[in-house]
C-alpha cells in the first residue's frame, strides 16, 4: 500500500510539473509553430520548384539558340514590335477600302456591301504581297549567301509581277467608272446590263489607262511601297534571330512571373508565421 501511494504521488508529481511550467508551455507551442512554417515552406517550394526548374531549362535552351545566332551576325536584333506594325500593316488594308471601292462599282452597282469586301480583299492581297516582298528583300543578303541569289531574284520579280498587275487592273475599273460617270456609253451600259461582264472586262482592258489611271495606278503603288517599306525594316535580316529574341523575352517574362508567384506564397507565409509567434509569445 505505502508502494503504491509513493507511485501515485510520483506521477502526479511529473505531470504537474509539465504542465505547471507556462515557459516550457510556449516552447513546445512555438516549436509547433515552428515545424508547421516549415512544412508550409516545403509545400511552397514543392509547388513552384518543378515550375521553376522547368521555365529555367526553357530559358537556358533558347539563350543556346540566341546566342549562336548573335555570334554568327556579331550584332543585336533589329525588328519592329509586333504591337505596332501589324496593326500598321492591318491599318494600309482598311485604307485600301476607300481607294479601290469605286473600281468595282461597275459590276457590283447593285450590291454595294459587295463592292466593299472586293476591295478590302484587294487591299489584304496588296499588303500581304508588300509585306512578303519586303521580307524577301530584307533577308536577301542572308540567303544569298547561304544558297545563292537565283531564288531571291525569282521571289521578287515573281512577287513584283503580281504586284504590278494586280494594281494595273484596278486602275483599269477605276478609270473605267471615272469614264462612264462623266461620259456613259450606251453599247458599254448594254453589255453590263446583258451580264456581259467578261467582254465589258475587255473592252476596258483594251483602252489602256490614260491620265486619271495613272494616278490612281500611282496612288495604289504607293501605298505597296509604304507596306514594303515597312516590312523591310520591321524584321531582323536573319531568318532565325527575331523569332529567337521573341522567344527569349518570352521564356524571361515567364520565369520572372513563376519566381514572383513562389516570392508572394513565401512572403504571405512569413507573415502569417510571425503573428502567430507574436500571438504565441504574448
Amino acid at each position: 500500500m505505502a508502494e503504491n501511494a509513493d507511485r501515485g504521488s510520483s506521477s502526479i508529481h511529473v505531470l504537474g510539473g509539465s504542465g505547471g511550467d507556462p515557459a516550457s508551455g510556449k516552447r513546445s507551442k512555438t516549436e509547433r509553430l515552428h515545424e508547421l512554417h516549415a512544412g508550409n515552406m516545403n509545400a511552397i517550394d514543392t509547388r513552384y520548384g518543378g515550375r521553376i526548374a522547368e521555365a529555367r531549362d526553357a530559358l537556358d535552351v533558347i539563350n543556346a539558340k540566341w546566342d549562336t545566332i548573335q555570334a554568327e551576325v556579331d550584332r543585336q536584333p533589329r525588328y519592329a514590335r509586333g504591337w505596332f506594325y501589324w496593326p500598321f500593316m492591318l491599318a494600309l488594308m482598311l485604307f485600301e477600302i476607300p481607294v479601290n471601292r469605286l473600281s468595282f462599282e461597275l459590276f457590283f452597282r447593285e450590291s454595294p456591301t459587295v463592292s466593299l469586301g472586293v476591295a478590302f480583299l484587294v487591299g489584304v492581297i496588296l499588303v500581304t504581297l508588300a509585306h512578303r516582298l519586303g521580307l524577301v528583300l530584307c533577308r536577301f543578303g542572308y540567303h544569298a549567301k547561304k544558297s545563292g541569289w537565283a531564288g531571291g531574284i525569282i521571289q521578287v520579280v515573281l512577287i513584283s509581277a503580281v504586284i504590278l498587275a494586280l494594281i494595273y487592273g484596278v486602275s483599269i475599273l477605276r478609270q473605267a467608272y471615272l469614264d462612264f460617270e462623266t461620259q456613259p456609253s450606251a453599247s458599254f451600259a448594254d453589255m453590263l446590263a446583258g451580264n456581259n461582264a467578261v467582254q465589258a472586262a475587255g473592252a476596258m482592258f483594251k483602252s489602256g489607262l490614260e491620265i486619271s489611271g495613272w494616278i490612281f495606278f500611282a496612288i495604289n503603288l504607293g501605298i505597296v511601297a509604304v507596306g514594303l517599306t515597312a516590312s523591310y525594316f520591321s524584321h531582323d535580316p536573319h531568318p532565325d534571330f527575331q523569332a529567337a529574341d521573341i522567344q527569349r523575352k518570352k521564356s524571361e517574362k515567364r520565369l520572372s512571373q513563376v519566381k514572383a508567384l513562389r516570392a508572394d506564397a513565401e512572403s504571405i507565409e512569413l507573415r502569417r508565421h510571425a503573428s502567430q509567434i507574436a500571438r504565441a509569445r504574448t
